[in-house]
């Protein structure tokens, strides 16, 4: 499974992650969403540079207060509101100390109501996909994550095909894209070893005290995967800032933009989501 979500990342991570989202809904173990206010204004949901604008009146369940809250969608037919049918998000994962009323005190009414309020596309998913269960959090974790490490890979050879024809003193001394590649390529490949021994028991080392990876829960591995691939994304964006913009725009944008969704939601995935299971699961065995 590891290798089936890294190879899907590096192909394109864009596909990887609408195919991924658009199959599982990830958010259902945060348990019953937030419905829109059917008395009330229909919600509206539309696209909006890197991620999504909402606005309509929902219900919060009452003595219920998580964290995190799951906010649906329902389509607002006589205002005209955005499509939201199979191939568009319509669950998101919204903070609830981020809810807040007009006077920045936080929600704690059954009723309110949001206006233009921004989800970063890495936090929607849809109502159709099939739903996780609690159990399944090692298999969450690792397809976010393996996504992740394959799409930082593809980045590392976008930069390394990119033209360094500028003046000598723009670029220091071994970062010229090729030898920056060849580094970070290195540190991925590393981590991504690392992360399958992990997954598959094998020893740290050879020998009589030989210790199994298994001992350390495999979420804490997947979450300095995570850490190393987030890293790698910026510092290949970070490499490439000095060469010259083409004239689609700077080079790198449009792979850092596709992968911004899937690093917003492993962040969620390893850090914040609990850890109900730290070995993938039935999914990842079935799958």
């Amino acid at each position: 499974m590891l290798e089936c979500f890294e190879l899907a990342g590096h192909e394109d991570p864009a596909v990887a992650w609408n195919t991924f989202t658009g199959t599982w809904n990830w958010a259902a173990p945060l348990g019953p969403s937030l419905s829109a206010d059917d008395a009330g204004v229909g919600s509206v949901v539309r696209r909006v540079p890197g991620g999504f604008s909402l606005s309509g009146r929902w219900h919060r369940p009452s003595g219920v207060r998580p964290e995190w809250l799951l906010v649906s969608v329902v389509p607002d037919r006589q205002r005209g509101a955005a499509d939201t049918s199979k191939h568009e998000p319509d669950l998101f994962v919204v903070a609830a100390k981020a809810l807040r009323v007009t006077d920045g005190t936080p929600v704690s009414t059954s009723a309110f109501e949001l206006t233009d309020f921004y989800i970063p596309a890495g936090l929607a998913t849809h109502t159709t996909g099939t739903a996780l269960e609690p159990g399944d959090g090692g298999f969450f974790r690792t397809a976010v994550t393996a996504m992740a490490l394959g799409a930082a890979r593809r980045l590392t050879e976008a930069l390394a095909a990119l033209d360094p024809s500028c003046e000598p003193a723009v670029i220091p001394a071994g970062r010229a894209p090729a030898a920056s590649a060849a580094e970070l390529d290195a540190v991925l490949h590393d981590e991504r070893s690392a992360l399958a021994a992990a997954l598959h028991g094998i020893p740290e080392t050879e020998g009589v005290n030989a210790r199994p990876f298994t001992e350390t829960p495999a979420a804490v591995h997947l979450e300095r995967a995570g850490q190393v691939a987030r890293h790698v994304v910026t510092a290949t964006y970070e490499r490439a800032l000095p060469l010259p913009a083409r004239h689609d725009g700077h080079p790198l944008v449009r792979l850092v933009e596709d992968t911004s969704p899937i690093l917003q939601c492993m962040r969620f995935a390893v850090e914040l989501m609990p850890r109900h299971s730290d070995i993938p699961t039935r999914k990842a065995q079935t799958r």
